[in-house]
């Protein structure tokens, strides 16, 4: 079972993702031509949907799934993709103000729309806020690998409600050390 946190990390990310996947597709469904930006980033909201959120609710169920270094590396992917996608978009609208004619004229993605360029803004955002999500549950990952092990549990992170493989109802060893114990 995967720990409390990395399950709401998860659940604010998948709504993240939606957003941006819903703002991506505004743009393809009212484009001019094709553009590789704009496809790349439904690309990535689309992966990041999957191996996270559907990938993070198969492996909270199913215990060999929840591997740290398999989490580790997803979500080191998941950020890689959604910072790309973030300044991708964000060099392709180049950061200009919507109200100005001239420069909505002339962009590729925005082509001569306000509400296209404030839906590319949008989006830019919510990469961004999801690329923070992704490089956090990596930071987290990380720390369960050193913790755990490669493949140890998932839900034993300093994040969840072990923080030590040893169980506390062990105590104080009693008794003499003998050769085995030291």
């Amino acid at each position: 079972m995967l720990a409390l946190a990395d399950i709401f990390l998860r659940l604010v990310n998948f709504v993240f993702l939606v957003i941006c996947m819903g703002l991506i597709s505004a743009l393809l469904n009212t484009q001019h031509g094709h553009s590789s930006r704009i496809n790349y980033c439904m690309f990535t909201a689309a992966y990041g949907i999957t191996t996270d959120s559907f990938y993070g609710v198969v492996a909270n169920f199913w215990e060999p799934l929840s591997w740290p270094l398999l989490l580790g590396a997803l979500d080191f992917l998941n950020f890689v993709f959604t910072l790309t996608a973030g300044c991708v978009l964000a060099v392709g609208i180049r950061a200009h103000s919507c109200k100005n004619v001239a420069y909505r004229n002339k962009n590729k993605i925005v082509q001569g729309s306000e509400n296209r360029c404030r839906q590319a803004q949008a989006a830019v955002a919510f990469f961004f806020f999801s690329m923070a999500i992704f490089l956090a549950k990596f930071i987290m990952s990380l720390v369960n690998i050193f913790t755990n092990g490669p493949f140890g549990s998932a839900g034993s992170s300093p994040m969840g409600s072990r923080f030590s493989k040893r169980k506390r109802t062990q105590g104080v060893p009693q008794g003499v050390p003998n050769i085995s114990t030291v």
